[in-house]
């Protein structure tokens, strides 16, 4: 289980130096450093179950997200992680994986999200559809919609099939959050391909 240095403090009111003692515990293999005061006991824990610990508020999106719903498969691919407000990608490289936390907009930050609880263990990830846009979002712009469908299904690696199986009113309702080029030619592609074509949408590609 993840333990910060104050838990594991409490849990040793014996020690006169309790620091001391979890040094000790991380030479011996009893804890297992994560980053500065967060430790985890088991070495063999899943990484995504740790993405919100190491770095906040935030929750795993991106690559890793369209990964674990099988939307996009990627080879070794570091746990991606969304956040706001902090300009730089941050980066952390730790026994357990590589973690990344690239920016979104802060009115998007809370959409969708979903709260998994797995063997005790809790972590926050980005619906399907959250995933997605946060995906284009952080890519290079399309200049048209032909443009977007080689993002989409070349370059992310979208199964042409799969982008049909999520929510599309969803996928609508999201786009407008993050004010960007790619969102608003997805909402473009997505009205064409269901004939719901809305002209200022269209007027530029």
């Amino acid at each position: 289980m993840i333990k910060t240095t104050a838990i594991l403090i409490s849990e040793l009111p014996g020690y006169v130096n309790p620091k001391a003692k979890i040094g000790r515990m991380v030479e011996k293999g009893e804890i297992y450093p994560i980053i500065r005061g967060i430790y985890e006991d088991d070495p063999k824990t899943p990484p995504h179950y740790l993405a919100n610990s190491i770095y906040g508020p935030s929750y795993i999106s991106f690559e890793y997200a369209l990964d674990y719903y099988k939307l996009a498969e990627k080879k070794d691919c570091p746990i991606t992680c969304a956040a706001y407000g902090k300009r730089k990608e941050k980066r952390h490289e730790t026994m357990f994986g590589v973690y990344t936390y690239r920016d979104i907009p802060k009115k998007a930050f809370a959409a969708e999200l979903v709260l998994h609880n797995e063997n005790g263990y809790s972590f926050v990830i980005a619906s399907p559809e959250k995933a997605l846009c946060d995906t284009l979002y952080n890519s290079a712009p399309a200049s048209n919609l032909k443009e977007l469908k080689k993002l989409l299904f070349d370059e992310i690696g979208i199964g042409k099939r799969k982008i049909f199986r999520l929510d599309h009113m969803v996928l609508l309702q999201l786009a407008d959050l993050y004010g960007c080029r790619n969102l608003h030619l997805l909402k473009s592609f997505l009205r064409k391909k269901y004939g719901r074509v809305d002209q200022s949408d269209n007027s530029d590609i």
